[in-house]
C-alpha cells in the first residue's frame, strides 16, 4: 500500500537531481554562454545619489513667458525660482522660460528671497542674450565665406565698424574685407554670465529700482534721445535719460551690444580676444578689470563689481546652459 508514494518520492528526487546536473554541467557541455552579472555596476547604481528635479509643468506659460497673474504672485515666483536654481545646482540645462519684467512687488520680498528670485529671473535671459550673440557670430562667419555683402554691411553698421560711413561696401577689396572681419570677430562675442548678473544687480538694486520697474532698465544705460528714456528724479532738465526697454531680454541685449561696441570698452574686448584665441576661460571677475569707465566712480566700480561676484558666488552660474528647443 505504501510502495507507490515511496516510488513517487524517489522519482521526484531523481528528477530534481537531473535538473541540477543539467543546469550545472549542461552549459559547459553544450557550450552555452552563461549570463554575466556586473556586481560592481549594480553596487554603483545603488550608491550613486539620485538627482531629483522638479518639473515646471505646474507653471502655465505663453510663448515661454509666465502669465501675468503668476508674475506678481510671490509664492508662485519663489517656487519657480527655487526650481530654476535647483536645475543649476544639479547641472541640468535651464528651461526656456522668461520673465518679461521684474515682479512689481519685489521690493517687499525678504532680502534672501529677493536675491534668489532676481538671479533666477535674469539667468535664463542672460543665457539667451549670449546665445543670440553666438548665432550672430556664426551668421557673420557665413556672410564672409559666402561673400554676402548685405549681411556684412548690416553687421558692420550694428557693431560700429571703424569708419563705417566711409566704406564702399559695393566695392570692397580683399584687404578691406579682412580688416572688417577681424574687427567683427573681436566685437561679436559673449559676455560672462557672472558679469551680466553682477552689473544688473548693482545698476538695478536687485530689480527694485525705479528704472528697472518702470522701464526694464537693468544696466543704467543712458540715452540722449528726447523720447528714449526715463528722466532721473530731481533732475528733469538733464540732457540725458536712462534708456527704457519693452522687456528684460531687450535690456540685456542692449547691454551686451554696448560692451561689444563702445570705445570705452575696447581694452575689455581686446582682453577677451586674447583669452579666446588662447583657448582660456573668460571669467566675469577678469573682465571686470576693464569697467572703470562704466560709472562715474571709476576704478571703485571695478572693486564693486568684483565684490558682488564674490559675495554672491555668481561665478557658479558661468557654466549654466539653456535646454534645447
Amino acid at each position: 500500500m505504501n510502495s507507490l508514494p515511496r516510488y513517487h518520492d524517489a522519482l521526484l528526487l531523481l528528477i530534481i537531481l537531473l535538473l541540477f546536473l543539467i543546469g550545472f554541467i549542461g552549459p559547459k557541455f553544450w557550450k552555452i554562454p552563461q549570463p554575466l552579472f556586473n556586481f560592481k555596476a549594480i553596487k554603483n547604481n545603488f550608491t550613486n545619489p539620485i538627482v531629483s528635479i522638479d518639473k515646471l509643468n505646474q507653471f502655465y506659460s505663453n510663448d515661454n513667458y509666465l502669465s501675468s497673474d503668476q508674475l506678481n504672485n510671490k509664492n508662485v515666483v519663489f517656487k519657480w525660482s527655487s526650481i530654476i536654481l535647483n536645475y543649476v545646482k544639479n547641472e541640468v540645462p535651464i528651461p526656456r522660460m522668461y520673465f518679461p519684467y521684474i515682479p512689481k512687488n519685489i521690493s517687499q520680498y525678504e532680502i534672501n528671497v529677493k536675491k534668489s528670485v532676481f538671479t533666477a529671473i535674469l539667468l535664463p535671459i542672460a543665457l539667451r542674450g549670449n546665445e543670440l550673440v553666438v548665432e550672430e557670430r556664426n551668421l557673420m562667419k557665413i556672410a564672409f565665406s559666402t561673400n554676402n555683402i548685405y549681411q556684412i554691411e548690416r553687421l558692420s553698421k550694428k557693431y560700429k565698424v571703424k569708419n563705417f560711413k566711409k566704406i564702399n561696401f559695393s566695392n570692397l577689396n580683399r584687404s578691406e574685407l579682412r580688416m572688417i572681419r577681424l574687427e567683427l570677430l573681436n566685437k561679436i562675442n559673449t559676455i560672462p554670465i557672472s558679469l551680466i548678473l553682477a552689473q544688473s544687480i548693482i545698476e538695478s538694486g536687485w530689480g527694485a529700482s525705479r528704472f528697472a520697474q518702470e522701464g526694464n532698465a537693468l544696466f543704467g544705460q543712458w540715452t540722449w534721445k528726447n523720447d528714449g528714456g526715463i528722466k532721473p528724479k530731481g533732475n528733469l532738465d538733464a540732457n540725458f535719460s536712462v534708456k527704457n526697454f519693452k522687456n528684460l531680454l531687450e535690456s540685456v541685449n542692449s547691454y551686451i551690444l554696448n560692451l561689444n561696441t563702445h570705445p570705452a570698452y575696447k581694452e575689455l574686448r581686446n582682453f577677451r580676444k586674447s583669452q579666446y584665441n588662447a583657448g582660456k576661460n573668460i571669467t566675469g571677475n577678469d573682465m571686470a578689470n576693464f569697467l572703470e569707465k562704466y560709472a562715474e566712480i571709476g576704478f571703485e566700480y571695478i572693486t564693486k563689481v568684483k565684490n558682488m561676484i564674490t559675495k554672491n558666488q555668481l561665478s557658479k552660474y558661468e557654466n549654466s546652459s539653456l535646454a534645447t528647443y
